[in-house]
């Protein structure tokens, strides 16, 4: 037998449906209070993303010290001030910064 082709464009498709479904999984085992299975499906979604390089859209779901998927009060702490979010991981305490949006001049 010989094996298909697959274009990358189909192949990028298919990456992003399997990333979105694997975070979707993510958040409800978080939100079931596995999260163990939750880790795992954000190491997988983050293994998919690096082979097919699909768009990080996912980036403040998840710890990038240890891979626990945020659940706000129970697996991530967040605060803002001075024009930036601070998200500090529960699990490990590794701390994400990231800039506030600015509202938009209209």
């Amino acid at each position: 037998m010989t094996r298909r082709h697959v274009s990358k464009k189909d192949a990028k498709g298919v990456a992003e449906e399997r990333v979105d479904r694997l975070f979707e999984l993510a958040g409800a085992a978080a939100n079931a209070g596995n999260s163990a299975r939750a880790r795992r499906y954000v190491a997988l979604a983050l293994r998919m993303s690096e082979r097919h390089k699909v768009p990080a859209r996912h980036k403040r779901l998840y710890c990038r010290a240890c891979g626990s998927y945020f659940v706000p009060a129970r697996t991530v702490r967040v605060r803002t001030g001075k024009g930036r979010v601070v998200m500090t991981c529960l699990e490990c305490g590794n701390v994400q910064r990231n800039p506030m949006a600015r509202e938009r001049e209209r």
